[in-house]
């Protein structure tokens, strides 16, 4: 039966001793059952496919016959882009800590050899202050706050950094339609950077290696062989006792963890080699520097001060120590280019044209440097 449904016309519906349905003109697809005893249930019919179904909308008059008909329209409107409504759908968490878990999952690790920079700074900044919130609630003051608090306590280019990372993740929201626009556009900076030029003089090197001696490990080695390796502070820490190869006297970096997605040999000079025999190995751990024998060594502002403080040195960061041993190479008359291919640079010396023809690899020059670079290291730590 079919007529137009109405308050009236709805109460005036009586049980019989069969079930029956009324089919609304309106909206069509919209149905009441009267059953015998007399309920009144809302229903909505479609097609989806080739299979005819049918979805519970509630029972009159718990639910208007308004209410039933913008459930109706709502579920023939979800038929109509191709959604089934009858298979049930996980509610998107907009939380901010699961939107920012998913950002590192889906975009930053499969994109950015640095992700995990991503990832601490999002865990420290973003996560812990505002985890519980919805992430579309997050307004331009709330980044402000955090920038503020980041300035006032001196850490003026960590500011510049929270702003970096944060604004990768709204845009990335936006790509995927989890927010309309992000709150912080345009918003700049709050500090100039200025490209570092510290080098540790010799006097210097020596009080930190003596102390690196005085404390204990993982820093107690890990600062030395960031000197003597001249990497990238991330890929140390995140060094395997499987990439090494201690009769050849080499550690490779695999691809996945080089920030240039090449993988790269590292010549083990004698004075590293000495540190990598100082470190104790962990059953069933793989990692060379580690406090939880499940993930790398972290702390590094902690030892940093601690170092400093106990080698009366200042101003100094661990990517210097990198630029530390590049200065201590070229003075050892290492050429230009063979610096480049310790530190695995792609741009400098050779790049452009040259790099696409000039495939030598420089293993035994890349050696030669480390190894007297590693003789000063040791010379310098004889003066303790």
């Amino acid at each position: 039966m079919r007529q137009a449904l109405t308050s009236k016309s709805l109460d005036a519906l009586k049980a019989k001793s069969k079930r029956y349905e009324v089919h609304d003109i309106y909206c069509p697809g919209l149905s009441v059952r009267v059953s015998a005893q007399g309920q009144k249930v809302f229903s909505v019919k479609f097609r989806f496919g080739l299979a005819q179904k049918r979805m519970k909308l509630g029972v009159y008059p718990r639910i208007s016959l308004a209410t039933a008909r913008e459930k109706a329209i709502d579920i023939l409107r979800q038929v109509d882009e191709g959604i089934d409504p009858t298979k049930r759908r996980r509610t998107a968490d907009m939380k901010v800590e699961s939107v920012c878990r998913d950002f590192i999952r889906l975009h930053a690790q499969p994109r950015n050899k640095s992700w995990r920079e991503a990832e601490r700074i999002l865990e420290r900044e973003f996560i812990t202050t505002f985890g519980q919130r919805d992430i579309r609630e997050i307004k331009r003051y709330d980044v402000l706050e955090m920038m503020d608090a980041a300035l006032a306590r001196g850490s003026n280019y960590q500011a510049n950094r929270i702003l970096s990372h944060i604004r990768k993740l709204f845009n990335w929201c936006v790509e995927r339609g989890v927010i309309d626009a992000s709150p912080i556009v345009g918003l700049k900076p709050p500090t100039k950077e200025i490209s570092r030029e510290r080098v540790l003089e010799d006097e210097e090197v020596v009080r930190l290696l003596r102390a690196c001696r005085n404390d204990v490990y993982p820093f107690r080695q890990f600062a030395p062989l960031l000197l003597a390796t001249a990497q990238r502070r991330g890929e140390l820490a995140e060094m395997r006792w499987s990439e090494i190869d201690f009769e050849a006297k080499a550690w490779v970096i695999p691809s996945e963890r080089s920030k240039n997605g090449k993988a790269h040999v590292v010549p083990l000079s004698t004075f590293a080699l000495e540190m990598l025999n100082e470190v104790p190995r962990f059953l069933d751990c793989d990692y060379v520097f580690t406090t939880t024998r499940k993930s790398p060594v972290s702390g590094f502002s902690k030892a940093l001060r601690r170092l400093s403080e106990g080698s009366e040195t200042t101003d100094w960061r661990w990517h210097d120590l990198r630029r530390t041993a590049a200065s201590g190479m070229a003075r050892n008359k290492v050429p230009p280019h063979v610096i480049e291919k310790v530190l695995n640079h792609v741009s400098g010396i050779i790049s452009g044209v040259a790099a696409v023809y000039n495939r030598h690899v420089y293993d035994k020059e890349k050696r030669d440097a480390l190894e007297q670079w590693g003789a000063t290291l040791t010379k310098l730590a004889e003066q303790n």
